[in-house]
């Protein structure tokens, strides 16, 4: 065991020397366990391993450093929950708790290692792993965390909200992703829920059953485990929103088989006898080839082809070979093998056929791929067989001749714009006209073959998209070479310069779908049309640029969300979006291609062109909506004072429905509002705060009547409207809710709800329904409110006229008098008890005794210095509001009422001491 007797901080270097108490085989350490000091540090160089046989707790001042593959497993629990972020420096290994729980993320931490265990808890704080989680049972990620690497568990639970994870997730029984957090990956589970609103997941899902909540996507598509043919959606819930198959919308492909459908090569439909041709060979998962297999197979083509592996894309190249001259008809073989026949797709001609002819002389096209717009040279050969037949020989040297160049569309199948040729003349358009489509026509082109008999000539095209160029010469007895016919064609894509500077109106709301508009661009700054019409369509991937507002300065860390959600392309601009962003203040948004290959794997880096931006102009968001609910539990932020609480209705009354129950308060009653700024989905604008004025804009707290929403401050009477006041003595009027009571989005304001009349006197008004709503107006007629037709987003309660109904009394003048004294509300009719009240009270600073006659002194009346509380409407006997004796000669009768009570006015009482009329009296009073 580590000594814990040492003075100060110790580290122990699991770095090839000896540590006390450890054991030590080659680059392993083994501990019986590791009993630390407050201070001390682990220090474990790459490549060495430590096993510590007990539970391990790291706490704040403590220390944890890796690096490379660096390896602590702990035979037990592993909590690293509270240490300090300064002192966890993990940049490399794996972390392991075996047979336990690993836990972080009490406090904001970052580490880079693969963490293994049985249970997974990524805490409260916001984490960034970086490396691959891994447990046998619960992987669970706090709100706001990055995983960048793959989830694996049995139940995986993401909780709401702005969570994202970069990698795959495997959950063997369960996977939830909580409102507004997103998977940048593919999903494999058993039950996925995709919980409202804008949860995401930007790969493909294979599961048993899936949920979509409301504007929740899979990017992708979904693979139902029991696939139904009749119905491939048959495991899909879709709250979403958008409808099945629709750009948006949720798209199901079959499972994936235990091999392909069939097989299809795409082939130019001639070869030379001298050289190999490269053919497209993909696995088809079904029948028309709009999804590939992806098992991966071995396949081997005739003629002269050899073995190749097609990997998982389920695309591949190989090649076929004939020396002889003539025609052949291509066949493969594969493992696994197809379901159903193989086909064929001939670029030559367009047809299905399976036949390539091996001409002795043709033409080698070499396009080369390069950004829209831009003049990139290609080569193309005159080559004839070798007298051997093994290899190619230049066919022209040092000749000038005239082809026939012809283009055509292969990816997207259709275009508009023609590719434009230069040989040794001017740029010509491969097509009727400069602005027509391909024909299959094609133009003359002369072009000089050098002494290696290669022609130099230079392209243009001005759409993207991959295209196929295909040259043609037919010899002349002009020319010498009568009967001469050769042909030849190449592939060649053409991939886009940048895209435009979105245009996004501002402000935005927070959690919403941002419409806007953006187009895809070539060198020329052009729109190209054909992008987004791929097979599979090409897309930009918004991602957050730069948060110009709040700044540190105001906030020391501003909440900065990913962007969530995508875009849909048609024609080569934005056709749809369902992009969001679920934060408030001022933001810069970046679009990049979303194809990490390239477009179109064409391996060419696209937006690197400087005279091009794809960063957006400053957007301000601003919350979606604002909900106002009653504070129903006692809070930090609130009074000690129980009349902080609006209190839960029961018959004979009944109050405007807020949840569960209705809720009551008394005309003028304090009570605990919480305002809150929201995005759609419901999460919480954090940076929605006092500190940060550019995202605030004057909230206005109004009431209005619960039914409908559209009468404001009722009733109306001939005193006036109601109003809402802060609940004082004084009842000085609220208008709404000042910029300083925001914290992370969050206000909770005491507020009154204030029927009209004169202060400290009962007004007789029937219990009025009303809800509270909160509204913000912005500079250019935004309107945030907490109104919805949709959602119950403003807090509702029932406002009751309320007095304090003060007995009479008498009573001898040598002994006190004690007053019944009630909480009464006024229901339409009539003055009656309220026996739900148990809360109101008051003191002896609260009771006015006036209009003393005969001999009293009010002075010397004055009840007993405590608190009066109402216990089912009424004062307990055992505590009724208590007047002291005046003493023997002192008579008369005194005036009593609850006058200065903050909500609740008062009757006035009359007590009378002593004789107030000749003859004797006798006195009977009962002593409670």
């Amino acid at each position: 065991m580590l000594s814990t007797d040492m003075a100060q901080a110790a580290t122990f270097n699991f770095n090839g020397g000896d540590v006390s108490n450890c054991t030590r085989s080659g680059a392993q350490y083994t501990c019986d366990n590791l009993s630390m000091a407050d201070t001390d540090v682990i220090v474990i160089a790459s490549g060495y391993g430590v096993t510590v046989n007990s539970s391990l707790k790291l706490t704040y001042n403590q220390g944890l450093t890796m690096s490379g593959n660096a390896a602590l497993t702990v035979m037990g629990n592993f909590d690293i929950t509270g240490l300090n972020a300064s002192r966890l420096r993990v940049t490399g290994g794996s972390l392991t708790a075996k047979g336990g729980t690993f836990s972080m993320g009490a406090l904001t931490q970052t580490i880079s290692a693969n963490i293994s265990a049985t249970t997974v808890k990524m805490g409260t704080a916001h984490v960034i792993v970086t490396g691959s989680i891994t447990a046998k049972g619960l992987v669970e990620i706090a709100s706001g965390s990055t995983i960048k690497g793959p989830i694996s568990g049995d139940i995986v639970n993401i909780l709401p909200a702005n969570s994202v994870v970069e990698g795959d997730i495997t959950a063997k029984t369960t996977l939830t992703i909580g409102s507004g957090n997103g998977i940048k990956g593919n999903v494999e589970g058993g039950n996925v829920t995709l919980n409202a609103a804008n949860g995401y997941i930007t790969g493909n899902a294979k599961v048993d059953h899936i949920t979509l909540g409301s504007r929740g996507r899979v990017h992708q598509t979904i693979t139902c485990k029991a696939y139904t043919p009749a119905n491939p959606c048959s495991c899909v819930t879709n709250n979403s929103g958008y409808a099945f198959n629709e750009p948006l919308g949720p798209k199901c492909v079959p499972g994936t088989p235990t091999g392909p459908h069939h097989f299809q090569i795409d082939h130019p439909g001639t070869a030379l006898a001298c050289a190999p041709q490269t053919v497209t060979v993909t696995a088809c998962a079904d029948a028309a080839c709009g999804s590939t297999y992806a098992g991966g197979a071995t396949v081997t083509l005739s003629p002269g082809g050899e073995a190749t592996q097609i990997s998982s894309s389920g695309i591949g190249t190989a090649a076929v070979r004939q020396y002889a001259v003539g025609s052949a008809t291509l066949s493969l073989t594969s493992v696994p093998g197809a379901t159903d026949a193989l086909v064929c797709k001939r670029s030559s001609d367009k047809s299905a056929s399976c036949v390539m002819n091996f001409a002795e002389t043709g033409l080698i096209v070499t396009p080369v791929n390069h950004v829209s717009a831009t003049q990139a040279s290609f080569g193309i050969s005159a080559v004839q067989a070798s007298p051997n037949q093994q290899a190619c020989v230049p066919l022209f040297a040092n000749k000038s001749k005239d082809l026939t160049l012809a283009c055509s569309y292969s990816n997207p199948a259709s275009g508009t714009l023609p590719v434009f040729i230069k040989g040794t003349g001017a740029f010509i358009a491969l097509a009727p006209d400069n602005s027509s489509a391909c024909s299959i026509l094609g133009r003359t082109v002369n072009l000089a073959f050098d002494n290696k008999g290669v022609a130099r000539a230079t392209m243009s095209y001005a759409d993207v998209g991959k295209m196929n160029l295909k040259a043609t010469y037919t010899g002349s007895a002009t020319s010498g070479d009568a009967g001469l016919s050769m042909t030849g064609n190449g592939d060649v894509i053409v991939v886009p310069a940048a895209f435009s500077v979105p245009i996004i109106a501002s402000p935005q709301r927070a959690g919403a779908p941002v419409t806007f508009s953006m187009s895809s661009l070539n060198n020329a700054g052009a729109a190209t049309p054909n992008f987004g019409n791929e097979k599979l369509p090409e897309t930009a991937l918004p991602t957050l640029a730069s948060l110009v507002r709040p700044t540190t300065d105001e906030i020391a860390e501003p909440n900065k969300p990913a962007l969530q959600g995508g875009v849909v392309f048609k024609n080569g601009s934005v056709a749809s979006s369902d992009m969001t962003w679920p934060e408030v203040g001022t933001i810069t948004i970046a679009f990049n291609l979303a194809d990490t290959n390239g477009y179109l794997d064409a391996n060419i880096t696209v937006l690197d062109l400087p005279k091009a931006s794809s960063v957006s102009k400053e957007v301000q968001f601003i919350p979606h909506h604002f909900i106002t609910e009653l504070i129903k539990d006692k809070e930090a932020d609130q009074p000690k004072a129980t009349n902080g609480i609006a209190v839960p209705c029961a018959p004979p009354l009944t109050c405007a429905n807020d949840g569960a129950t209705g809720r009551y308060a008394y005309s003028g009653q304090a009570i605990g509002v919480r305002v809150t700024a929201r995005a759609l989905g419901e999460t919480t604008t954090q940076n929605y705060d006092d500190r940060v004025p550019s995202v605030l804009a004057p909230v206005l707290l109004e009431g209005l009547d619960a039914a409908t929403g559209t009468i404001s401050f009722p009733p109306n009477t001939s005193d006036g409207r109601s109003r809402l006041t802060d609940g004082s003595k004084a009842q000085t009027t609220v208008t709404g809710v000042a910029p300083v009571k925001f914290t992370l989005g969050v206000a909770s304001p005491m507020v009154a709800y204030r029927f009209p009349g004169k202060a400290g006197v009962p007004v007789k008004v029937a219990p009025t329904d009303v809800r509270l709503r909160a509204s913000s107006t912005y500079p250019g007629g935004a309107v945030v409110s907490s109104t919805s037709a949709l959602i119950q987003n403003e807090a509702r309660l029932t406002v009751l006229s309320g007095q304090w109904q003060v007995a009479h009394g008498y009573g001898s003048e040598l002994l006190p008098v004690r007053l019944a004294v009630q909480v009464q509300y006024w229901n339409g009719t009539k003055w009656t008890t309220n026996f739900l009240d148990s809360i109101s009270a008051f003191n002896k600073s609260e009771v006015v005794l006036a209009n003393c006659k005969k001999t009293l002194d009010c002075s010397k009346l004055a009840a007993d210095d405590r608190t009066y509380t109402v216990v089912q409407g009424a004062l307990p006997q055992a505590n009724r509001l208590t007047l002291l004796a005046p003493g023997a000669g002192k008579a008369g009768s005194v005036d009593v009422s609850v006058g200065s009570h903050r909500y609740l006015a008062s009757s006035v009482g009359v007590v009378v001491f002593g004789i107030l009329k000749s003859g004797p009296v006798i006195y009977l009073r009962e002593l409670y």
